[in-house]
């Protein structure tokens, strides 16, 4: 059994102004409600066929661009992490936040030519990193220890939130005006209303709340990169985490066609997509609130056997009623994810390289995204269904979820002195 050294660590213990730190918590998850995660992944979508209509390019061109970002994002995604726990998350958030929110409005001003949009597009996928989960959990770690699983689910709210809201909105702005005027409108928004929220709320911790007997070098203590790297936790949380995330988006991407093939109609295999999303929020919040109060490695198991559970009621041809029920349980597991992971990043390997570390783990997510419903269209073209593929990653959230129990053979990083 491989252990885990358990350090003295930084005792960011709740801040005698609550406020502050809970201040630190909204302005986050408004952030993170107007992020790359959020706002362009969930409008890009709405905007493809206009954007082709407009410039009379193809959907492979047009997609090719958020290829290009999301790729970017990945692989500058550890340099964010770097930075992060170098020089903290405030300055990373506030400059990207206003540089994506200039290039996002900057696409109101796209010519025929392609280059234009991949040039955009690239330059979205650079400062992607900086407005995402990473920085915001990272901060949000040091300021709380006790209810920190509550504050993580409250802050990733913000992206769920945006699951919900951006594809209408976006949808309605073009009904409305164009999608020029669609564009500038959501840059001017996170321009407008994210970088100045950021700016007055968002702050480090103070280094009296980060430590009372030593400054915050000698205190910010935990597990380096390489360490970390070496640990067979890392790894085994990457594996659980990356088929997880790789089985709830082959399930979510697929499930309107899957029910619509089961006779279901539009509106109410939309109704069961809308119900998913419903969840993640339920997920968040709830998994939020279940770290602060039981084992931490018994939560991943638990939001991982609903995943499962849903997966099974599909596999049983499940529609109607029986349909909303397994949407919503791979719903909250999705939710589920995004406070979980931060919280055992800082269990598991202290804040000395949190960011970082954590960015690791954060790939797991569009890597899964990119994988799982590729996976599921190509066996639903083989064998001309679902099922197959559903009993398969219906197996592998099993696995996941027997790597999750393994966790409690690690020792924890100790974070509370």
């Amino acid at each position: 059994m491989q252990i885990v050294e358990a350090l003295p660590a930084v005792t960011t213990t709740e801040p005698t102004n609550n406020r502050a730190a809970w201040l630190v918590v909204g302005a986050s998850s408004v952030g993170l409600f107007l992020h790359f995660g959020s706002l362009l992944v969930n409008s890009f979508g709405v905007f493809l066929t206009t954007l082709c209509d407009e410039f009379h390019w193809t959907r492979t061109q047009v997609s090719l661009a958020f290829t290009l970002a999301t790729l970017t994002a990945m692989l500058t995604m550890p340099l964010t992490g770097w930075l992060t726990d170098r020089f903290g998350a405030r300055r990373p958030i506030l400059i990207c936040t206003t540089v994506f929110g200039l290039l996002f409005a900057a696409l109101s001003l796209l010519t025929g030519h392609l280059w234009q949009l991949y040039l955009l597009f690239l330059g979205l996928g650079l400062v992607g990193p900086g407005t995402s989960a990473v920085p915001h959990a990272s901060l949000i770690t040091r300021w709380f220890t006790k209810r920190r699983g509550l504050a993580l689910g409250l802050a990733m709210c913000g992206t769920a939130f945006g699951g919900v809201i951006w594809p209408t909105a976006t949808q309605k702005l073009l009904d409305q005006f164009n999608w020029r005027v669609a564009y500038a409108v959501l840059g001017a928004l996170v321009l407008l209303v994210a970088v100045p929220l950021l700016m007055a709320f968002l702050k480090e911790p103070p280094t009296r709340l980060i430590s009372i007997d030593h400054n915050a070098h000698e205190d910010v203590t935990g597990l380096s990169r390489k360490e970390a790297l070496r640990s067979g936790v890392l790894w085994l949380m990457i594996v659980a985490f990356f088929i997880v995330s790789a089985t709830i988006q082959a399930c979510m991407i697929h499930l309107v066609p899957m029910l619509k093939d089961r006779g279901m109609t539009p509106a109410n295999a939309a109704l069961a997509a809308s119900l998913f999303g419903v969840a993640g929020m339920i997920g968040r919040l709830g998994t939020g609130y279940l770290l602060d109060l039981l084992p931490a490695t018994r939560v991943p198991v638990i939001a991982f056997c609903f995943v499962g559970g849903g997966i099974f009621l599909l596999l049983t041809g499940a529609a109607g009623v029986i349909s909303y029920v397994a949407a919503m349980l791979i719903g909250f597991g999705y939710g589920a994810e995004s406070a979980t992971i931060p919280y055992l990043v800082g269990r598991y390997f202290g804040l000395k390289s949190f960011g970082e570390i954590y960015s690791y783990l954060f790939i797991t997510v569009p890597l899964g995204g990119a994988l799982g419903p590729a996976l599921m269209a190509a066996g639903f073209d083989r064998t001309g269904s679902y099922q197959l593929v559903l009993l398969l990653c219906g197996f592998a959230t099993v696995l996941a979820v027997l790597l999750m129990l393994r966790l409690s053979s690690y020792s924890a990083f100790n974070t509370v002195r």
